[in-house]
């Protein structure tokens, strides 16, 4: 695991490629090292984990005309490598490093299609001229870039293309709106007007001042007859323990994090299936009711781990303007600090942890997949003059504790949450999935927007596109199949994968996600709807997994979100003097986004405890935050 930078088309430049490799130093201690070429540099940063004495960066080949730097891990290396060897290839070390760089000498630009992991490299190649970037198949790994006039700057943070001087700082205002009503900024924009993400599955080719890029990889929805379930059972349990053994390849201490929910049980479950030693399992908490500490205490003791805790202290929100540096853009989810900590108590036993993003995404775990997928035969056999003159008043004068009973989180709905609903009742009638997906993972809607933006943003609103190159109702596979197919556009790589990556690796621990192995999601993408959301119950395939692997109280267990009490924190220590600095009404007027009387509103209605509202000020801070740090660049917020 590493951090990498480079340049193309500037005049060489040692000292630009060492602001930018020092910058990053968090993602790899262990070791540095650049190239310096006629209008190309590479950098990278190195955490060592495979061929420890011997993988430094850059790598080239026999005849030093390819070099490459790379970010992650290739779990089938060893077996290209002996293919490659026996096709003449000669190596110098036993990384997989090099081994994509022979793979590249072999196939080109198709050399992607042999590798199984997580990775962003580039390779430069002499003979040709040519600078080759690639990301890879779900987006575990980010890379991202900035072009102009001929000229390339590429990193794995947007803080290190930052260091060019010919990149500006300055905000980029249709993604400021597409961040607070997604929480995050879809690719490939970002936060930074001019730095894009280069997105999944892509590569790019800059050559003589040029550049194009292409897609190599996408999911295929099911289109034919299904097999018998068990066959799906069986061939599920094969690919889950085959990632899992894959990923457990490491020379250095190795772990995972653990909630004591299904997708952590069942990786530490086959982790200790495979290993002859107790597995190292990390968790955190709050120490209030709901939380998941008892529940991973229950799994680990059962499974005989060395387990490890933290707790996150309403005081640990004053972690945040750190942890924004290290995200490079504002994320809405209070779930950055536990994820912070938890990667900062894992650092202190492990250098490698295997973690569960990804399940919820290929085996419909999240609320919005089960509210879409019922609400689709709603809306189907229900007569529009019944929803309309019995559901919807019914809705209307329904008591909001009613309402909470059907939220999945230990807070309340309230007004707004009612609100919302009779919208989304509104919007089913028009049969538009995207814009359900979209307005049901949305945090400010457009009545919101209406309420807080000022004349500055108002004309930015709803300029990005979501969801590109993705159709919903093309009538080819199964509405559940497109559904999660949707999100591996924007929600799994700009939000879920990069949280990942930049919170383990501020406290220099790489993270694995066996979930997200392409083979297995391939497999998923082609099993029948009903073994990954059947009724009310989600993830069915994984369950009947873990019943082989775990008592069945577990398998049972109902999907949990990871819920942080922001009405009890806001206004509580450091933290609430963080709130009150960034939504001051000096500090609101100042910025000119917004109305001084809607985020006043905004501040006071978080008292009354609704869901929605807390999670509204924090984004509000996070965007304060990072504009503070990025662009106004403030001395004191982080140390």
């Amino acid at each position: 695991m590493c951090g990498i930078c480079g340049y193309a088309g500037f005049e060489r430049d040692a000292n630009m490629l060492a602001r930018m490799t020092g910058v990053i130093e968090h993602r790899g201690p262990d070791d540095d090292g650049f190239l310096l070429e006629d209008q190309v540099g590479l950098g990278m940063r190195r955490l060592s984990i495979i061929d420890v004495a011997g993988g430094q960066q850059p790598i080239t080949n026999e005849d030093a005309t390819v070099s490459i730097v790379f970010n992650g891990e290739i779990y089938n290396y060893k077996s290209l490598a002996d293919d490659l060897i026996r096709r003449g290839h000669q190596f110098r070390t036993h990384c997989d490093t090099e081994t994509i760089l022979h793979l590249y000498e072999e196939y080109g630009v198709d050399c992607l299609q042999h590798l199984r992991g997580m990775f962003t490299f580039a390779i430069y190649d002499k003979n040709q001229q040519r600078l080759f970037i690639a990301r890879d198949r779900l987006g575990v790994k980010p890379l991202y870039y900035w072009e102009r006039n001929g000229k390339l700057v590429f990193a794995s943070e947007i803080k290190s293309i930052l260091e060019c001087p010919d990149v500006p700082r300055e905000p980029n205002m249709a993604a400021v709106d597409a961040y607070l009503g997604l929480r995050y900024v879809p690719g490939p924009e970002t936060m930074f007007a001019g730095i894009r993400k280069l997105p999944a599955a892509h590569w790019m080719i800059w050559s003589h001042g040029q550049s194009r890029m292409e897609r190599y990889w996408a999911p295929e929805l099911h289109s034919g007859p299904y097999q018998p379930d068990e066959y799906y059972r069986e061939r599920f349990a094969e690919l889950f323990t085959e990632s899992i053994r894959l990923r457990l390849m490491s020379e250095v201490p190795l772990g995972s994090f653990l909630s004591g929910g299904l997708d952590s049980s069942a990786i530490v479950a086959t982790m200790s299936g495979l290993m002859n030693r107790p597995v190292k399992t990390f968790s955190v908490g709050f120490n209030w009711q709901g939380d998941e500490l008892p529940a991973a205490r229950e799994v680990a003791q059962k499974l005989g781990c060395d387990h490890h805790e933290i707790v996150c202290r309403p005081e640990d929100m004053a972690l945040l303007p750190k942890i924004v540096w290290h995200l490079d853009e504002p994320v809405g989810d209070a779930i950055v600090v536990p994820m912070y900590l938890l990667s900062q108590l894992a650092r202190q036993h492990v250098t490698v942890v295997l973690t569960g993003e990804g399940a919820d995404e290929t085996m419909a775990g999240y609320f919005p997949h089960k509210v879409m997928y019922w609400a689709r035969q709603y809306a189907r056999r229900t007569p529009r003059a019944i929803q309309n003159l019995l559901v919807k008043p019914l809705v209307g004068r329904l008591p909001t504790q009613f309402l909470n009973l059907a939220f999945d989180y230990p807070a309340k709905l309230g007004e707004r949450g009612r609100r919302k609903l009779l919208d989304y009742l509104t919007l089913l009638q028009a049969q538009q999935p995207k814009a359900e997906y979209q307005f049901l993972i949305s945090l400010f809607d457009k009545r919101d927007k209406d309420g807080l933006y000022t004349e500055e943003l108002r004309p930015h609103e709803n300029m990005l596109p979501m969801h590109n190159g993705l159709h919903l109702n093309d009538g080819s596979a199964p509405y559940l199949d497109q559904l999660l197919a949707l999100q591996y556009a924007h929600w799994l790589p700009d939000d879920i994968l990069m949280k990942q990556d930049k919170m383990t690796m501020a406290n220099s621990i790489e993270g694995r996600v066996p979930f997200l192995d392409h083979v297995l999601v391939e497999f998923l993408m082609q099993t029948p709807p009903h073994l990954k959301l059947h009724r009310t119950t989600n993830k069915a395939l994984l369950r009947d997994y873990l019943r082989k692997v775990l008592p069945q109280d577990v398998a049972r267990r109902p999907k949990k979100p990871f819920y942080i009490p922001l009405d009890k924190y806001l206004g509580k220590g450091s933290f609430g003097e963080i709130v009150d600095t960034c939504l001051s009404e000096e500090s609101v007027r100042r910025r000119g986004y917004f109305t001084w009387e809607g985020v006043r509103k905004l501040r006071e209605a978080v008292a009354g405890g609704d869901f929605l509202f807390g999670k509204q000020v924090l984004s509000l801070v996070m965007l304060e935050l990072w504009h503070r740090i990025f662009i106004d660049r403030e001395s004191g917020w982080v140390s």
